[in-house]
């Protein structure tokens, strides 16, 4: 009997025909992997159900694993699998409780209704990707999500405080942090979860020093597993490993997240560069002003965003022509001095308007000299055209550009901000010399930056680029002592560099955590560890 119709039979909601195969065979990535069939969990003990019946398919032989899926904007191929694909938003997608300070939500919960259910309250969540509006809960807590507010805010770890996740034993537990006491009390249980906490704890004891040296000198990382923030020998912390590890150690059933009150009044300065020369000067004299966010977009993605100008915006704008006339300034900037090179988008938060604009002009005057000009946002609504391009450039590729296909494959390297004046151009020279176009946009003031190139996928002589363009990319990162990934995470395309990234002693370290928490390999197999970059080339899709 075929492992759909077995599922069928414990009364499990299961799709296995052609269409839905297909659906879940891609998501925003480079990839495609059918899997064998799809399901959706009503409920904690139906994913404990899926659990036991993995390890009772696996220890009698069968290749079986179980894959959580959230909204599906993943660009690493995280939630593609050749088995089972659990997908928590039909049913699991629930806001459960909003109180002083916190939020207690479902995996499939969308983000922008756990943001509706907050803001009613007054309180965020700020660690939000730029795919706000399609993403879910589960799949930023596997990936450790961020975006535009984490400069000010941090990522996704930073504001898990509770999680509950299905682990290999088929049971439900809690993750939060635990002083050393309460470790000790949880290493004396003689149960699975006992074990988890016994090995985990020695593992990062026996390899200490050389496990904190790992941590990537970087704004943020998401690359490889968490395992520096979660022990300092006072407190134990298991939500830091969790968040990040794509579904690779247990199933989240539930999550409680800490909110912070957003300022009032934001206001944003715009710079517009004609050379790279100046941006880590640039960078220098906008973070000590403590900024929401700095964020950029390069001469490409700021093209294409004119160029498709009507068919983009009219999808963001409730009178696309009042956002029309809003770019008439820098319409005129572009006629009479040309594309800029790059732009940088500074944002200020603050509890008054008359705060935001001191900051604003506290930074004008702290400017060094560059070749361009600035420009003065003093309030939310007029910096949201730059927002929307910011924001939306990614789904602006994917959908209005014709005969070429995004290809995220170096799409969210990280190094530290001083460094910017001579990465940015050793980056662009990788792209010339293939011949891609590419657009560049990102968190500059963390210097962390998504590069996208256009490609014809369907061509063999252009998927044969990726590979040698991809191991340059990733060269140049490393010498600069960069990240990989900062908030995307690794899935299938950045798995197999873990051991380039860290070193072999690190990523054995890797390996073993997976074993403690998955001996079977029941979960998101070949994600994290085990995986082949010839099961990835061969996996691209063709358009």
């Amino acid at each position: 009997m075929r492992i759909a119709e077995e599922l069928k039979n414990l009364n499990l909601e299961v799709v296995d025909d052609e269409a839905s195969r297909a659906r879940y065979a891609r998501d925003a990535s480079l990839f495609e992997v059918t899997p064998e069939a799809a399901a959706y969990p009503r409920s904690a003990e139906e994913v404990k159900t899926f659990v036991r019946f993995a390890t009772e398919k696996k220890k009698a032989g069968a290749d079986i694993s179980l894959t959580a899926r959230g909204g599906g904007s993943d660009m690493t191929g995280g939630p593609l699998s050749e088995s089972v694909v659990l997908d928590f938003t039909r049913h699991m997608n629930h806001v459960l409780e909003v109180g002083d300070g916190y939020a207690m939500a479902e995996p499939g919960c969308y983000y922008r209704d756990f943001e509706k259910a907050t803001l009613a309250n007054g309180l965020l969540m700020p660690a939000y990707p730029a795919s706000r509006e399609m993403c879910a809960l589960g799949g930023m807590v596997g990936n450790d999500a961020a975006g535009e507010k984490t400069l000010k805010y941090g990522k996704v770890h930073d504001f898990v405080t509770k999680m509950k996740v299905v682990l290999a034993d088929g049971n439900e537990y809690e993750l939060k942090a635990l002083t050393a006491a309460e470790l000790a009390a949880k290493e004396t249980l003689p149960t699975f979860e006992g074990e988890v906490y016994r090995k985990l704890h020695a593992l990062l004891e026996a390899h200490y020093d050389v496990v904190k040296a790992a941590k990537p000198n970087v704004a943020k990382n998401s690359a490889g597993y968490n395992l520096w923030d979660v022990w300092d020998r006072k407190t134990f912390d298991i939500t830091k490993l969790f968040t990040g590890s794509q579904g690779t150690l247990g199933i989240t059933t539930e999550v409680v997240f800490r909110l912070v009150k957003p300022e009032r009044h934001s206001g944003m300065a715009v710079i517009f560069l004609e050379d790279l020369a100046p941006l880590a000067g640039i960078v220098n004299a906008v973070l000590p002003l403590k900024p929401a966010s700095v964020e950029s977009f390069d001469r490409h993605t700021f093209r294409l965003a004119l160029k498709h100008f009507w068919g983009f915006f009219k999808l963001f704008a409730r009178n696309p022509f009042s956002l029309l006339l809003a770019f008439v300034p820098e319409a005129l900037t572009v006629l009479f001095r040309g594309t800029p090179a790059f732009i940088v988008m500074a944002e200020f938060e603050e509890a008054t308007a008359a705060a935001v604009l001191e900051k604003i002009m506290s930074l004008k005057n702290a400017l060094p000299p560059f070749r361009g000009t600035l420009r003065i946002l003093p309030n939310a609504r007029a910096a949201k055209k730059f927002w929307i391009i910011r924001r939306e450039s990614f789904n602006l590729l994917r959908h209005k550009v014709k005969g070429l296909q995004t290809a995220p494959f170096i799409d969210d390297v990280v190094v530290r901000p001083e460094h910017l004046p001579k990465f940015l151009p050793a980056l662009y020279a990788i792209l010339e010399r293939y011949g891609f176009l590419a657009t560049v946009a990102g968190h500059v003031g963390e210097g962390n930056f998504h590069v996208i190139p256009l490609m014809r996928l369907a061509d063999e002589r252009e998927r044969a680029k990726i590979r040698p363009a991809m191991e340059e990319v990733y060269d140049l990162v490393l010498r600069y002592d960069g990240s990989i990934t900062g908030e995307h995470n690794d899935g299938i395309v950045r798995t197999p560099y873990l051991p380039r990234m860290f070193g072999e002693e690190i990523y054995a370290r890797f390996e073993e955590v997976k074993k403690i928490f998955d001996p079977l390999g029941i979960f998101n197999p070949g994600k994290k560890v085990g995986s082949d970059i010839n099961y990835a080339l061969a996996h691209m899709k063709r358009g």
